[in-house]
């Protein structure tokens, strides 16, 4: 009777940890996500079927197609973010992290992360250094879009060690001191669906 109601609290319990994906810090995220540099451009591989691979839930284990052009095939799930070691919560709930990979089916080639709900303890005009923090980076300020606190980005080159060179734009949508953070992470092929227009 024991050793079956030890079985049982093991499976609930392996149950439990797979369902939950782990806190998992931007940066670190960023950078599973991003090729591996070969000199050659890659793909990043869609891990259909290898549910640990990333810090992911997905909402499915197989890739879906959509009529957007700019997506073609993509996979979407939550992840539990972190920024430089801080967990987010409104209303007492933790903040999820929606991600979405966007590419053809044989790999993505750009991914999307964005918090929801809008979050008081967040703060508009995040940049990469606020949220990298002193993690091994480079980056190039491209283009701005910062004159207003209701929504804007910044758009980089970005280079981490080992990986492609990537194109990251980090925004923001403000409403009444509550705050969504997104990040849209583009190779060089998938880089020309970057939305770099000023909210007006």
């Amino acid at each position: 009777m024991k050793k079956l109601i030890l079985l049982i609290v093991i499976v609930c319990s392996a149950i439990t940890a797979t369902a939950q994906a782990p806190k998992t810090e931007l940066y670190d995220l960023v950078k599973k996500l991003l090729s591996d540099s070969t000199g050659y451009e890659n793909v990043g591989d869609w891990s259909v079927g290898a549910p640990k691979k990333f810090p992911i839930k997905w909402k499915a284990d197989r890739l879906e197609m959509s009529d957007d052009t700019s997506i073609n095939f993509f996979r979407m799930g939550t992840v539990d973010i972190t920024l430089k070691g801080k967990s987010f919560t409104q209303d007492k709930l933790p903040v999820k992290w929606n991600i979405m990979l966007k590419g053809p089916r044989s790999g993505y080639t750009s991914f999307s992360i964005v918090s929801a709900p809008l979050c008081s303890d967040m703060q508009p005009k995040y940049t990469l250094d606020s949220v990298f923090g002193k993690k091994p980076f480079k980056a190039t300020l491209l283009k701005s879009c910062d004159t207003k606190t209701l929504a804007g980005y910044y758009y980089y080159e970005l280079k981490l060690p080992k990986k492609d060179i990537a194109y990251l734009k980090l925004s923001w949508v403000s409403v009444n001191g509550n705050t969504a953070v997104r990040v849209d992470c583009y190779d060089v092929y998938s880089k020309y669906a970057a939305k770099l227009d000023c909210a007006k």
